[in-house]
């Protein structure tokens, strides 16, 4: 691939951590670039994997539909974050649904050529293993959160990690940098969308938040930090 035309937060993921100039450019050279409109599924539950994704600009949604048969939105990921790599990893089925929420690129690689610069550059699976433990905290949080948090806490702990994902900075706050619905927050916080609505609308009462159609801006990140650290409701 044209290393040429490859922005530089590509290189910034924790993929190309620390890495020598020659291992990334064995990275980028291995990788192809793709692009894709909003609204596309990346790979689905279940798919084989064959693919580890990072992307370089635009925001991807994972889903997981559930043994009830309920859709939970696992994470959203963007600019330097890697899509399906603890199932390419450790070479189990994508456990999720990957599926653009904007116009996105994304480098790619095949799972054999990607396990190829492992044996080659033993630096990238130093990185590969980070992220594994990351991903694991992250799913082990996650777990915590669902079964020890009020719902109130674990809504407000979603719009702080999408405000930190892809937040915009603003006079009035911080805006949630990208169209999320209120079922989009339910599926998110584990909560329903009785629940959501209710906690958005008293939210807004209190100035903690602006809520509008797709439209979330965060006006007290302190007040949202301490309902999420269970300091107050």
């Amino acid at each position: 691939m044209n290393q040429d035309g490859v922005p530089a937060t590509t290189v910034q993921g924790a993929l190309f951590a620390g890495l020598p100039n020659e291992t990334v450019g064995a990275l980028l050279d291995a990788a192809s670039l793709r692009q894709t409109t909003q609204g596309i599924a990346l790979f689905h539950q279940g798919d084989p994997p064959n693919d580890l994704l990072q992307v370089v600009s635009g925001m991807v949604k994972m889903t997981q539909i559930g043994g009830d048969g309920a859709q939970t939105t696992l994470r959203v990921m963007g600019p330097g974050e890697l899509v399906g790599c603890v199932a390419v990893f450790q070479q189990f089925p994508y456990p999720a649904t990957a599926t653009t929420l904007e116009d996105t690129v994304l480098l790619s690689w095949r799972a054999a050529s990607f396990f190829e610069l492992l044996k080659q550059h033993p630096a990238i699976y130093d990185n590969v293993l980070r992220i594994i433990g990351t991903r694991a905290r992250e799913m082990v949080q996650r777990v915590v959160e669902v079964s020890a948090k009020r719902a109130e806490q674990r809504i407000a702990i979603a719009l702080l990690r999408l405000a930190a994902q892809t937040g915009v900075e603003m006079e009035d706050g911080a805006e949630v940098g990208l169209p999320i619905t209120r079922n989009d927050l339910a599926e998110m916080a584990a909560a329903t969308y009785f629940t959501v609505s209710r906690t958005l609308s008293k939210w807004q009462q209190r100035g903690i938040v602006k809520s509008g159609r797709r439209r979330i801006v965060i006006a007290s990140v302190n007040k949202l930090t301490a309902i999420a650290e269970g300091h107050e409701s």
